[in-house]
């Protein structure tokens, strides 16, 4: 009869143990859907006047889809595809580097991306590693971006922080559902 209380604290432990590896799935899923910038509390996105995501979750794959656009007839988009379980590296082809205007950067090395994902907080924030090259004046330049998309905990907010080895602040890009 003492080992009945033993069990079912390992029982309980068990659970609680499981549950915690479980917590991605019942969280991520909130993640996705369509995210609309919200320009007035966002860093600055120039030449581009508006900025959508659309993430969907492909069975243990993430994808995020950018869209961009600026005025009437200027388009483009960017599709980023990860296996968030910390150590899968995607490569993934990069035809135009979207992300600057101002100082004649374009995609260098081998025109791809590569891409390591991680769920942190059980899901409720995910974490994007991306390394590539750029081509500048001076040749290819390694370029390295950290990523954390974070879903507020009402989960209507998405608020991305973004890091590159490129630039000495922070940049804040904030979403909400469209």
């Amino acid at each position: 009869m003492k080992t009945r209380p033993i069990v079912l604290l390992c029982a309980g432990l068990a659970l609680l143990v499981c549950g915690g590896f479980a917590a991605p799935e019942n969280i991520a899923p909130r993640l996705a859907g369509n995210w609309k910038l919200d320009p007035a509390r966002s860093s600055q996105i120039k030449p581009w006047d508006h900025e959508q995501l659309a993430i969907s979750l492909k069975g243990d794959a993430v994808e995020i889809h950018r869209f961009l656009t600026w005025g009437t007839e200027r388009r483009a988009d960017d599709l980023t595809t990860v296996r968030p379980d910390g150590t899968t590296v995607t490569a993934q082809p990069v035809t135009y580097w979207l992300d600057t205007w101002y100082n004649n950067a374009y995609i260098g090395g081998d025109g791809a991306k590569r891409v390591r994902g991680e769920w942190l907080e059980g899901g409720r924030i995910l974490k994007l590693e991306t390394t590539l090259a750029l081509k500048a004046q001076q040749g290819d330049v390694p370029v390295h971006i950290y990523d954390e998309y974070r879903l507020s905990p009402d989960g209507r907010t998405l608020t991305l922080f973004e890091l590159r080895s490129t630039r000495d602040q922070v940049l804040t890009f904030v979403f909400t559902r469209a």
